[in-house]
């Protein structure tokens, strides 16, 4: 549950690694204001230094230059050397390759599960998983963005979520981002096309990214869906702090519970995520690199106070047994709501977090993790407006 203050300290945090990273990235900028300095305080004298015309600077200048020469030389030697370990490295990785594919192939040919048994499984159409050594779930994804942080790092060097897809998903450089597929919800009609057209973009790379234009709770129904680009008077965009209104709640309910004046509604689908983790992510065939990586689930949830139907949900179907990690946004009390949903919200999270640092301590045969991680890095909303859009900065993803 994030306070005003700590929202405050990661801004600034982000603030500072960004200056201290450009900086970094383009040190002649600051090289070339100081030359521009200490060019404009030698041209306003009236005449040249004394230092310049002395002997003992012309001797010391000679010296700069002898040991740069000596310098230069000892760097060519160095990097003569790395360059003799860097091919005794390559030809280490190399045979750590051929064994590891020969130890896949071992795999391949052992008679652990059998065809006969893949047929027998309880759903007889193919499972979109089917191959997917990890899964990543955005729920909530409105227009990708933490997908394209999983597969293209690079772009997000300052993004708080990184060291958590390297924890369960490897380093960026060691993925094999064939075997890492990602499953988008979003039940907001107005972002289908960028979705569709991000998944198509990573398809062409042999990437699967499965879209749902859906909502998730706790059974298979039909919602009414409230888009907004406001809140508290202030601008939002992409509708990002969009929500399902619930049965049991009118739209005037909702506006006033949610301090809005009025909002469009739309009706969506809504998919029982509890479901959807038991019948589809647990029962996917996996590769057969499961032989030597273990599988990770891991969802992101920013799904504007579902979470109070979803994660109940979870936890009497078992769907928590087959998940990694959680990392979420908690739309409780503190989060500038009112009413009954909020205040279910705040019982929720010590219960649900408690119960997943016990599911550690005690030593269980299936540990998972839940945590706080509202990453809105790069999005070009509200306090990040000045860095842009990278949803939009960024051409879609080619090979």
């Amino acid at each position: 549950m994030s306070s005003d203050l700590d929202i405050v300290f990661r801004y600034l945090e982000f603030v500072f690694r960004w200056f201290v990273g450009w900086l970094t990235s383009s040190p002649h900028i600051l090289v070339i204001l100081l030359l521009t300095v200490a060019s404009w305080r030698f041209l306003t004298k009236p005449g040249p230094p004394p230092i310049l015309t002395s002997a003992r600077t012309s001797l010391l200048l000679l010296v700069v230059i002898v040991l740069g020469i000596v310098w230069d030389r000892r760097m060519e030697v160095e990097v003569g050397e790395l360059k003799e370990k860097l091919v005794v490295a390559e030809w280490k990785i190399n045979q750590g390759v051929e064994h590891r594919l020969e130890l896949l192939s071992k795999l391949e040919k052992a008679d652990v599960k059998t065809i006969d048994n893949n047929e027998s499984a309880a759903y007889d159409e193919e499972n979109p998983l089917d191959g997917c050594l990890h899964v990543f779930i955005d729920l909530g994804s409105n227009r990708g963005l933490q997908i394209r942080k999983l597969y293209e790092p690079h772009y997000f060097p300052l993004s708080p979520v990184l060291p958590l897809y390297q924890r369960f998903f490897g380093k960026p450089e060691n993925r094999k981002l064939q075997e890492i597929c990602s499953v988008a919800f979003e039940p907001n009609p107005k972002h289908a096309e960028h979705l569709n057209n991000l998944a198509a973009s990573y398809a062409s790379c042999g990437i699967k990214v499965v879209v749902y234009m859906a909502g998730v709770g706790h059974k298979n129904s039909k919602s009414k869906f409230a888009p907004f680009n406001s809140l508290l008077g202030s601008e939002v965009g992409h509708d990002t702090s969009a929500r399902l209104i619930h049965d049991d709640e009118s739209v005037k309910q909702y506006t006033e519970s949610h301090f809005h004046d009025t909002v469009d509604v739309v009706e969506v689908d809504v998919v029982r995520f509890a479901t959807f983790i038991t019948d589809v992510v647990a029962k996917r065939k996996l590769p057969t690199s499961a032989g030597v990586h273990i599988p990770r689930v891991v969802i992101k949830a920013d799904i504007e106070g579902a979470e109070l139907k979803i994660i109940p949900d979870m936890v009497v179907t078992g769907a928590l047994s087959h998940v990694d990690n959680i990392h979420m946004e908690w739309h409780d009390v503190s989060h500038y709501r009112k009413g009954r949903e909020p205040e279910m919200i705040s019982k929720l999270v010590p219960a649900i977090t408690t119960l997943a640092e016990l599911s550690i301590s005690e030593g269980l045969e299936h540990k998972f993790e839940i945590e706080e991680m509202d990453d809105e890095t790069y999005c070009g909303l509200l306090i990040y407006k000045p860095w842009g859009d990278y949803s939009q900065i960024l051409p879609m993803p080619t090979c």
